[in-house]
């Protein structure tokens, strides 16, 4: 017979403790499932879609705790756990499915093996002082710096070629090295990095950071005889915020409006990896659900709104830029994207084709902003094969 009324110290224990799982597991879905804002629960959600394997972790937990309310008698826990066992394994199925038929077809391995091996490892480091280098000298005196991440291959022979990479942070956050394994898994595939540190607010930085990645490129070139670096095959790599940058700089090179921030030579990039970066920064202000958040970020990077600065949102936003000179273009963002809504990449999209650039776009179903966080996660393992291949064709 059912009892489902807690009898017994045991048995309200276990009672209370299933709700509480069960309350967990209902916001954590709800996180996942819905656009929640990215500076309160939603945050939850995209660690959970990052890391949607680690969900069984719950799932393993209530199974355990079935038994023991059964064992208890506890008949009202025993059900609330057992319904929490099947929706956090359908909450670590979906987005692991979708992902996975994706991938088979755009024709990409994925890897369980890869994804465990990084079971606890995050994609998240701080400057690297044995590789830090100054790259110039910016008009208000600050050194600008970045970390140099070498190959180690022979310097003698065909020159290499090279990375710029960008750290995102929503422009008021981050710095240099802080995304190493990209770094590292550049250099193996043969390419010397550059790891940029950019000045943020305050002040105002509207010009000073694309000002700062377009010297660290221009630094590059001009050192490339001693970096046994070919200044022909200078890439652009970034993140989020970096990401815009990274287009930015390398789509407005000789643009007066927005200049190096130290005196170096234009230099024609050869191609851009745009991972989940904004494309139009008054679209991202006006519609981003993460309002508070991002329109926090763009004040304290650009001076207000865009209503208060139409031209500077203007010149900001790499679709505007878009011509027929303008470099090969990657993008790849998360379909769950709470930021970076998939209406920027579609713009880009169109512009990009509009202008007859050559240019790849990557949509990847059951993955959150910031998704390449986990290093084994099926997002960044189909982001580093399209990347190789794209960086092998460009």
């Amino acid at each position: 017979m059912t009892q489902w009324a807690p009898r017994g110290k045991s048995a309200w224990i276990l009672t209370a403790g299933a709700f509480t799982l069960g309350l967990l597991t209902v916001t954590l879905a709800a996180a996942m499932a819905f656009p929640l804002r990215w500076d309160g629960l939603g945050q939850l959600g995209a660690l959970a879609l990052m890391f949607p394997l680690h969900l069984f972790v719950i799932t393993a937990l209530a199974v355990l705790m079935t038994f023991l309310a059964r064992r208890s008698r506890a008949d009202l826990a025993a059900s609330v756990f057992v319904v929490v066992a099947l929706s956090s394994a359908i909450m670590a199925l979906i987005p692991t499915i979708a992902v996975w038929r994706r991938a088979s077809n755009w024709h990409v391995s994925l890897s369980l093996g890869t994804y465990f091996a990084n079971a606890l490892h995050a994609n998240f480091g701080s400057p690297q002082a044995d590789r830090t280098v100054a790259y110039g000298t910016a008009g208000d005196g600050t050194t600008l710096l970045l970390d140099v991440w070498k190959t180690g291959r022979v310097t003698v022979g065909p020159l290499h070629p090279a990375v710029v990479f960008v750290h995102g942070g929503a422009w008021i956050h981050g710095t240099r090295s802080m995304y190493p394994d990209w770094d590292q898994w550049l250099n193996e595939l043969g390419y010397e990095v550059f790891d940029v540190e950019y000045r943020m607010p305050p002040p105002t930085r509207w010009q000073d950071e694309v000002g700062d990645v377009k010297s660290a490129i221009g630094w590059v070139a001009a050192h490339a005889a001693e970096l046994h670096v070919d200044p022909a095959r200078i890439s652009v790599m970034g993140n989020s915020a970096g990401a815009n940058l990274a287009m930015l700089a390398a789509y407005t090179m000789s643009d007066p409006r927005l200049p190096p921030s130290t005196p170096v030579q234009a230099v024609a990039v050869r191609s851009v990896i745009d991972l989940y970066g904004p494309a139009d920064l008054a679209l991202l202000y006006r519609t981003c659900k993460s309002a508070e958040f991002v329109q926090a970020a763009l004040d304290a990077y650009i001076g207000g709104s865009p209503d208060a600065f139409p031209d500077r949102y203007s010149v900001l936003s790499p679709i505007t830029h878009v011509n027929a000179n303008t470099p090969p273009t990657l993008t790849i963002l998360g379909e769950r994207d709470r930021l970076v809504a998939a209406d920027h990449d579609s713009l880009l999209y169109q512009a990009l084709d509009e202008a007859g650039v050559s240019h790849d776009m990557y949509s990847l179903p059951g993955n959150d902003h910031g998704f390449d966080f986990n290093w084994g996660g099926f997002g960044t393992q189909i982001a580093r094969a399209e990347i190789e291949e794209f960086l092998r064709d460009n």
